[in-house]
């Protein structure tokens, strides 16, 4: 009898074991489950997040752009323009540096930045970015950053009117007032060699595309 006591206190003494190793994940022999731990005792779910991927650097300067931090855009403009292949990221630095000559006091440096910043959107322009070449109308008609031409000016009008690129992301005409003020100082005769240049013009060779 006392025999069969102690064989019943020892089951039972080893079904409390078992219920507590399977509680707690074993002795050592288990492994407890991936995941950070609940401070009340339970179990979390596993930690899933990904890290945030870096943002793009053009459109994170083009937002900087817009937002009138030029100063903080440009290098990253510069970056990209160097690499070849980025005419939007060209055409933009060249708008950051105009808007940053209209605030330079000194005007030696205002200049060059308004050249430079010319220098950029013509480039652009002359990749067949038609954002750019309705940009060169005015350029040339007022004289930012390049010598006036009416002429020239003209040329770029009539490039950007025949720049398939635009019907596709749906660019408008050049402005009326914009229209206006070329054909104020374009006579038929100059109408006639700006299509003459606009005629030899062709766009510049893309040899990045075959390393992109």
């Amino acid at each position: 009898m006392n025999r069969a006591l102690a064989i019943v206190f020892l089951a039972m003494a080893m079904g409390v074991s078992s219920s507590a190793l399977a509680q707690y994940g074993g002795a050592g022999g288990g492994h407890a489950p991936t995941g950070s731990v609940d401070p009340e005792g339970g179990q979390s779910a596993p930690d899933t997040s990904t890290p945030e991927p870096p943002p793009d650097p053009e459109a994170h300067a083009e937002d900087l752009r817009l937002h009138g931090q030029c100063a903080q855009a440009v290098p990253i403009f510069r970056r990209l323009s160097a690499r070849g292949g980025f005419e939007i990221a060209q055409f933009n630095l060249g708008l950051c540096l105009l808007d940053l000559s209209k605030t330079e006091p000194e005007p030696q440096r205002a200049s060059g930045l308004r050249a430079e910043g010319a220098t950029n959107i013509l480039a652009a322009a002359d990749s067949g970015l038609a954002n750019a070449q309705v940009k060169m109308v005015s350029l040339y008609l007022d004289g930012i950053g390049v010598i006036a031409d009416p002429i020239e000016a003209g040329k770029w009008a009539l490039i950007y009117h025949a720049n398939g690129s635009r019907f596709v992301i749906s660019l408008p005409d050049i402005s009326p007032e914009l229209q206006a003020r070329l054909d104020s100082v374009l006579p038929a005769a100059s109408w006639a060699q700006a299509q003459a240049r606009a005629d030899a013009w062709s766009p510049t060779a893309k040899d990045w595309d075959s390393s992109r």
